[in-house]
């Protein structure tokens, strides 16, 4: 379709002369004509093409809403959301240059990331003062350079000392991000047995120095409390920050972390796991017996292992009987998908985390009774299925509970005072077996179970535990300027070459490599190879194996006249 377009364009041209001026108009007639073409594109389309027309650019613009959302995302799942959504072809490559740039522009450098901390501190503290925030430097070459990071939030300290049981568990676990650091962390359980968290930090390796100045730290946030039980994988530099800055508090080794290493270098492991989970001494001492007749296996535990890992040796009062170090290793999962971040945006992501996990755990408001319903569900549901003890009563309080089983089990229960001779009453704060089977022989039809239970399970201390709020801090627009951070630098050193590593490394007994290998259950189709010289199965010809090889040669008889 064609449109003829006429226009009139005057041209006023001026020039001088030097004697006379005139002006000339001079009036030009002209057509345009003005073509419009509806048609299809007949060219192949470019959006297959790799790195054609997606650039990181252009993918860091399309990545940037997605990684506010989901800010852990792989390049690969980054890579397959782009692909479906615009029909295009991107390399891995543009993937992870364009995920990098987006991840610049939502939290900044890495450089900076540090310095940010000290703002960090001063907006957490403006809204919860009675935290305790501490950044440790250190100086290198006539320059400051950041060291590590402490922070146990206000509404976590005294949600501890009010509303959970005297027990720390501590561990760290390797961050994953430019920072190849670590993040150590304390954690402690409330009615529910759910995992509360203390305090976390960052520092540099876990080495002595490292783990003492975070276990004064925390003991600056809890105070030095007269019962108290701090659990750990006892690793040579968190053994002795322990004994340094806790010399008086009840020091707890992880079991499972015991064993593994148990395992590797001495026999006799059935031994181990009945006496670590009997209560009583004299239990406990009749399984260890065997072990202790080794010198090799005394010394070991001896000398390798001097913390408790078994229940007899607990304090009763604490009123946990865990054997294994899993609550820090649930707060390790609970921000394993974050431990990528920046060291400033993976602080206020925990913060927001813990905000959050507060403001969900106040269902404990809406909670009738004395005792958590969740502690009476499952106490009522253990009365269930005790046909196999029998009972002789002394009065309605005391009795003695026999097993049907075993004829020499024999227990004596006293309700009033809330005891057992098994002793997992005592350690659990919670009635075993034999006292359950006395409360429900009682006249009354509905026994109230909520008069047995230790008050660690009461319902005024779990809202005591999430009673405060952990206050939001705002943008980081909004946080307070510390000039003295200009000056600190960051403690990243040069990229590693290749791929940054994720998860953790597996030991032998999880199936990673090592000297044990592992178990694939495939079978060998092909038999044993035979030797063509002897005849003997299990070497080659070649091999030492052989008779017939070395100085071990058969010399062979001379048929020659």
């Amino acid at each position: 379709m064609a449109h003829v377009l006429s226009l009139h364009l005057q041209a006023v041209v001026c020039y001088s002369l030097t004697l006379s001026r005139s002006i000339v108009s001079l009036f030009i007639s002209a057509q345009v004509t003005v073509t419009s073409l509806h048609d299809e594109h007949t060219c192949t389309s470019s959006g297959r093409r790799k790195t054609c027309t997606p650039t990181s650019a252009w993918v860091a613009f399309r990545a940037l809403p997605l990684l506010m959302k989901k800010p852990h995302m792989g390049p690969k799942e980054l890579q397959t959301i782009l692909q479906d959504t615009h029909k295009v072809t991107i390399s891995y490559d543009v993937v992870w240059h364009g995920k990098e740039k987006a991840l610049k522009e939502l939290f900044g450098t890495w450089e900076d990331s540090f310095r940010q901390l000290y703002s960090w501190k001063e907006a957490v503290l403006e809204k919860l003062p009675d935290s305790v925030i501490e950044i440790d430097t250190c100086m290198e070459d006539g320059r400051l350079y950041f060291s590590r990071f402490f922070c146990a939030l206000g509404p976590c300290i005294t949600g501890f000392l009010d509303g959970c049981r005297p027990y720390l568990s501590v561990d760290s676990t390797a961050l994953n991000g430019r920072w190849n650091g670590h993040l150590p962390s304390a954690t402690s359980i409330d009615g529910q047995n759910w995992m509360f968290p203390v305090a976390f930090g960052f520092f540099e390796s876990e080495t002595l120095e490292n783990w003492q100045w975070f276990m004064t730290q925390l003991k600056k946030a809890v105070g030095d409390l007269p019962v108290l039980a701090v659990c750990s994988d006892a690793c040579k530099g968190l053994m002795g920050a322990v004994n340094r800055v806790f010399p008086n508090t009840e020091k707890r080794e992880c079991f499972r972390h015991l064993m593994q290493n148990y395992i590797k270098h001495h026999a006799g492991s059935e031994y181990m796991y009945p006496a670590a989970m009997a209560y009583r001494k004299e239990i406990y001492e009749h399984h260890i017996a065997p072990l202790r007749a080794v010198p090799v296996i005394a010394r070991y535990l001896e000398k390798d292992h001097p913390f408790l890992w078994y229940r007899s040796g607990y304090n009763p009062a604490i009123k946990c009987d865990y054997l294994t170090n899993n609550i820090a290793e649930v707060f390790n999962n609970w921000i394993k998908d974050y431990k990528d971040l920046p060291v400033c945006d993976l602080a206020e992501k925990i913060r927001e985390m813990i905000m959050v996990l507060f403001h969900r755990r106040r269902i404990g408001k809406k909670y009738p009774g004395k005792i958590l319903p969740l502690v009476i569900h499952r106490l009522k549901a253990q009365t269930r299925g005790l046909g196999h003890l029998s009972i002789v009563k002394c009065d309605d309080y005391v009795a003695e509970v026999g097993d049907n089983n075993d004829c020499l089990s024999k227990h004596i229960v006293d309700v009033e005072v809330m005891t057992c001779t098994c002793l997992e009453w005592q350690h659990t704060g919670k009635p075993c077996q034999h006292a359950l089977c006395v409360i429900i022989t009682q006249d009354s039809r509905d026994v109230g179970m909520e008069d047995f239970v230790h008050e660690y399970y009461s319902i005024e201390r779990f809202q005591k535990a999430y009673v405060r709020r952990v206050l939001q801090v705002g943008p980081k627009s909004f946080w307070p300027k510390v000039e003295f951070a200009k000056d600190v630098g960051s403690p990243l050193g040069k990229r590693a070459v290749g791929r940054q590593r994720k998860n953790r490394i597996k030991s032998c007994l999880e199936g990673g490599s090592g000297k044990k290998p592992q178990k694939t259950g495939k079978i060998l189709i092909r038999g044993p190879c035979k030797c063509p010289n002897c005849g003997v199965l299990g070497h080659r010809k070649n091999s030492p194996k052989c008779s017939l090889n070395g100085t071990k040669k058969r010399q062979e008889p001379n048929t020659y006249p």
